[in-house]
């Protein structure tokens, strides 16, 4: 009888879109002879999803961690840290002194600061002390210098498409549903946390206080809407649904399925992913900008304006509300691209690949 292997993922929050990728991963490392296990300092509340996989939330503390990695034996070690999270190069240091395989799933640099040489330092260590480097996309690789190259696999940053339920409802049939009187919509889901300013929410709803066809609305999904936001809103074509969680996430893909196109001025995120997978166009503004910035090619399946550029989002928002053949053109080319570049089992095989090679 062949021994199963252990994976032993340490996180920080698990969030709910997570738990349906690992649901995913702990399906199909079984089926090559390995147990998913998964240990997080919390799991995001409201989570919609059951989990499929050995999971248990420990407070970061390292003497805890510590035990719980001796007690489980791990055969390769997955940490998904922040820098800033204190656990990481006490867990690193440990686990080589060890000799327990350890990967680091990462972005390679901070992408808010890429060029800060302090933050590139410490990066650039992390990634040294990591057996394996499991990375967003390929297009992080500038951020790992070449030594570490050989440790290096990619998992292009995901969703778990198979979790989206068929709507039979048609777009009409949403829209009344959510008593949503526009003809054409442009969608906002994330967080909108103003001072934050990451997304750029506000940037989205001053684009449709001057668009002045009535029948073209914008909807806003996600938490964080609040009194400056509302001030904001100058006319009747910008509505707030508040956030949308369910169990199978029948809500949340109705409102994608009733938009026209996703308007993310700021930091696309997985909402990309989720947008494309609906046939809408994505239009968002150049900056500091994940990993998942590189499935939006402008011009085909959606539009990047420059940085804080509001005349440049109204213009490509119009252009495309206004051009039924272009934006349905532009959906068809947004669904085709995601599923061929970011695929749950594309993701899953960067995982594989690298505990394959540390492994073997």
């Amino acid at each position: 009888m062949i021994a199963v292997k252990k994976v032993l993922l340490i996180s920080n929050e698990v969030m709910h879109y997570r738990v349906s990728v690992y649901n995913y991963f702990a399906a199909r490392f079984r089926e090559h002879g390995y147990e998913f296990i998964v240990r997080a300092s919390r799991l995001q509340k409201n989570n919609p999803h059951p989990l499929k996989f050995d999971f248990k939330e420990i407070p970061f503390r390292f003497s805890r961690y510590r035990k719980e990695i001796k007690g489980i034996k791990p055969d390769a070690v997955i940490l998904f840290l922040h820098v800033k999270d204190l656990i990481l190069f006490p867990l690193l240091y440990w686990l080589r002194r060890s000799r327990i395989p350890v990967l680091s799933w990462t972005k390679g640099a901070n992408l808010d600061a890429p060029n800060d040489r302090v933050r590139r330092a410490i990066f650039h260590h992390m990634q040294t002390l990591s057996d394996g480097l499991i990375l967003y996309s390929q297009h992080e690789k500038q951020f790992v210098k070449k030594k570490n190259h050989y440790k290096m696999t990619y998992a292009n940053n995901t969703i778990n498409y198979f979790d989206f339920p068929h709507i039979e409802s048609s777009k009409e049939e949403i829209k009344k549903e959510f008593g949503i009187e526009f003809k054409k919509i442009a969608l906002f889901v994330g967080r909108m946390d103003i001072d934050a300013g990451r997304k750029k929410v506000d940037h989205a709803i001053r684009v449709f206080n001057t668009i002045e066809n009535a029948v073209y609305g914008l909807v806003l999904v996600g938490s964080g809407f609040n009194d400056q936001l509302k001030e904001e809103i100058q006319g009747k074509n910008t509505v707030y649904l508040g956030e949308i969680y369910d169990p199978e996430n029948v809500a949340i893909c109705k409102v994608f399925k009733m938009a026209d196109i996703f308007l993310i001025p700021g930091h696309v995120g997985l909402g990309i992913n989720q947008a494309f997978f609906w046939n809408l166009p994505v239009i968002t503004e150049k900056g500091n900008q994940p990993p998942e910035i590189h499935y939006l090619i402008s011009g085909r399946n959606g539009f990047l304006v420059e940085e804080d550029d509001l005349e440049g989002l109204k213009e490509k928002v119009l252009f495309l509300l206004d051009n039924d053949q272009e934006r349905i053109r532009f959906g068809e080319n947004a669904k085709r691209d995601i599923l061929q570049n970011a695929s749950i089992e594309g993701m899953f095989g960067g995982f594989l690949q690298n505990i394959q090679r540390v492994l073997d």
